[in-house]
């Protein structure tokens, strides 16, 4: 049994995604399958998972955001003075941004056509005839510049091609001891200064972003005392509606490694995409994207603030102590899904599963009221789209490492998934 004295916080980074998992198993707790106590980052915090866990963290009465991630990682990752990091009126002001940048039905539909035809070009000038690549470096190459011209912001393919791949190292590192982590942080500053530099251009007229653009939204944006974003916060923001966009890439190389071991289902988006005569929007492909969001690994857990003593499943937590959501292991969480651990995509084919409380790779609650990410519409759609893509391709797997570390976080397949031989069926 472990010592609730104990501090935990090198066990999560040499587990990673196994340490929720041993953490229930060693606090012999009975509890432990909804909750259990723990100390990390040196002070108390409870572990919750489940539907109800879900309910608890996301019930912004009971729990705030405010100091719960260490600085060096929230602003590494999100940025300093983001929403991820607001309470109550100020973060209902500036998610506001965020519904209106990213949640628009025709803005969603948009974006994908544009990725689409991202994809096709990539294809053609990178990966055809017969050549070879990885599924995730073409996937930050297409989401980036797709995302980019979308949020309004103009460059060169050269330049935003340099910069996707950037933001997509500032999410590789955040969560790694190592180099990685130092490289994550150096691309945070690169970003900051060459977003920051966009935004003062603009304002100073030398630019003009297209009217109702996130970048036109970030600059009109007003926060709930009425001021305008400085600069540096607004480069900032500006990032989070773009980099969690190219984050996907790590789903696609996923997706990539579920079509090599589940060939049926890249045969039934593939027939799908034949009869529809698009790969957007497919019924078969969202529901192998949203199995694959379920099944493979990116968020581990999310940690909260207690506002007030709180009681959880008849564990005590005091006010200032940490609530933490296992988003992995409620994605895993055998009380809710049947057979868990298996990859079955017609979990979500007519079931309404994806809005069910205990779906949350992007989050808990709703987004227009909680800390749900309001990007899901998108992160789903390209994910569905590349699904249609990578389903329309005759390709070989070349002898490679197909393993991911469930000990490093964020992970993916060693390499990217690299196809060879690529062509069009």
């Amino acid at each position: 049994m472990r010592n609730p004295l104990k501090d935990t916080t090198l066990e999560l980074l040499r587990r990673g995604y196994h340490f929720m998992d041993w953490q229930r198993a060693e606090s012999g707790d009975p509890g432990a399958p909804a909750r259990v106590r723990l100390r990390l980052l040196g002070t108390p915090a409870l572990l919750v998972r489940g539907e109800a866990g879900v309910r608890l963290f996301y019930d912004t009465s009971a729990v705030k955001r405010e100091g719960a991630l260490p600085p060096l990682i929230s602003g590494g990752l999100f940025g300093s003075g983001s929403v991820h990091g607001l309470d109550d009126e100020e973060h209902r002001a500036r998610k506001a941004l965020f519904i209106r940048a990213a949640m628009d039905d025709a803005a969603v539909a948009a974006l994908l056509r544009d990725a689409e035809a991202e994809w096709n070009s990539h294809l053609d000038e990178v990966w055809l005839p017969g050549r070879t690549g990885s599924v995730y470096d073409a996937a930050v190459e297409v989401y980036g510049r797709s995302i980019l011209r979308w949020a309004g912001v103009e460059t060169d393919h050269e330049t935003a091609t340099r910069i996707a791949h950037d933001e997509a190292a500032i999410v590789d590192g955040f969560g790694v001891v190592g180099p990685a982590f130092l490289r994550s942080k150096w691309k945070r500053k690169t970003c900051d200064a060459w977003f920051t530099d966009v935004i003062r251009r603009a304002r100073a007229g030398e630019i003009e972003p297209r009217p109702s653009s996130a970048f036109d939204l970030v600059l009109q944006h007003r926060d709930a005392d009425g001021s305008a974003l400085d600069d540096h916060t607004a480069a900032v923001e500006l990032q989070n509606v773009i980099r969690p966009t190219i984050a996907v890439a790590r789903y696609a190389a996923f997706l990539a490694l579920a079509f090599h071991r589940h060939p049926e289902w890249r045969t039934r988006v593939a027939e799908e995409v034949a009869e529809r005569g698009t790969p957007i929007d497919g019924e078969v492909a969202f529901a192998v994207a949203d199995e694959v969001r379920r099944y493979y690994p990116f968020v581990p857990l999310l940690p909260g603030v207690a506002r007030r003593d709180l009681k959880h499943e008849g564990a005590q937590v005091a006010e200032g102590e940490r609530i933490l959501i296992d988003v992995y292991g409620t994605t895993h969480d055998e009380r809710h899904w049947d057979q868990p651990d298996a990859f079955d995509p017609t979990r979500f084919l007519g079931t309404g599963e994806m809005f069910a409380g205990y779906f949350i790779p992007q989050g808990g609650g709703t987004a227009e009221t909680g800390h749900r990410c309001p990007g899901e519409k998108i992160t789903a759609g390209l994910l569905a789209l590349t699904a249609g893509v990578l389903a329309g391709l005759r390709a070989t797997l070349p002898r490679q490492d197909l393993t991911y570390r469930m000990g490093r976080m964020p992970t993916m397949p060693r390499g990217g998934v690299v196809l060879s031989d690529v062509s069009r069926r």
